[in-house]
């Protein structure tokens, strides 16, 4: 699992405990069914009613495999893969063919295929590989929308409950211990409010900004990929293709790549 994600998970539930533990001498207060039915009921149904629910059971999946999953955007291993491709196509014809199933990153290797499939025009290649990669891109980019639409939800239906709950307070003003249950009461119906923004602060829109990030690293990593398709049709020299898609990366990315990987 990632670590990044999991320390991410972790530093969640913390501050969220913390900020319950810390604020009230009565804890039960923060399990009032009135908020949490609200809040959560009501951004599921909302949700619903934006986004049909395969997506929903999709988001899960997104959230398991991308935020907490080994999934990631090796911009340097894609590099290294393309090199080594570049170095045994120029010695031998039928290179790409036979280790088309040994290439790792997904792109690179629909990249591949096309390419040893003959009768495909290299300028076809190339529109057919922008193609896919701006079809990921918006995929993807749809996946963090939907996360940073429904981060939009919980603050609206805490206000909403803790509205609900202000109206019943005001009713009971008149009655005999009034005074006494006005503390209490408020008490109560803000804690919808605080769903709501630790709801949609803490989950909703985090992981729409990190969804966003991943989307964008793996841009780099389907241009580097098609960058890559082009030196390869020119048989360039594996130093020419490593120099060239070393452009892609940080000056530090540079050297921790020189000195892990060597181009004879």
């Amino acid at each position: 699992m990632k670590f990044s994600g999991i320390l991410g998970v972790l530093s969640v539930l913390t501050v969220f405990l913390l900020a319950i533990f810390d604020s009230s001498h009565s804890k039960e207060i923060f399990l009032n069914t009135h908020a949490i039915v609200i809040v959560i009921g009501g951004t599921l149904a909302a949700t619903i009613l934006c986004f049909p629910v395969s997506m929903l059971f999709n988001l899960v999946k997104v959230f398991f495999q991308k935020v907490l999953g080994r999934y990631s955007q090796a911009h340097e291993t894609v590099i290294k893969e393309i090199v080594d491709l570049a170095r045994g196509y120029r010695e031998d014809e039928f290179y790409l063919k036979n280790n088309l199933d040994q290439i790792k990153t997904h792109f690179l290797r629909d990249a591949i295929d096309l390419m040893v499939k003959g009768g495909i025009k290299p300028k076809v290649i190339d529109e057919i590989l922008y193609k896919r990669s701006l079809t990921h891109s918006k995929r993807y980019e749809e996946e963090a929308g939907v996360f940073k639409v429904v981060g939009k939800f919980p603050p609206a239906f805490g206000l909403m409950g803790t509205t609900l709950g202000m109206i019943g307070l005001l009713q009971s003003i008149g009655n005999a211990d009034a005074f006494k249950k006005l503390g209490p009461s408020m008490a109560v119906a803000l804690v919808a409010t605080f769903y709501g923004i630790a709801l949609a602060n803490l989950i909703f829109v985090p992981l729409g900004e990190h969804l966003s990030q991943l989307n964008r690293e793996d841009e780099v990593l389907r241009q580097i990929v098609m960058d890559g398709v082009r030196q390869l049709r020119l048989k360039e020299h594996p130093v020419v293709v490593e120099e060239h898609l070393k452009s892609y990366l940080l000056p530090k990315e540079r050297d921790r790549f020189d000195k892990n990987h060597k181009v004879a």
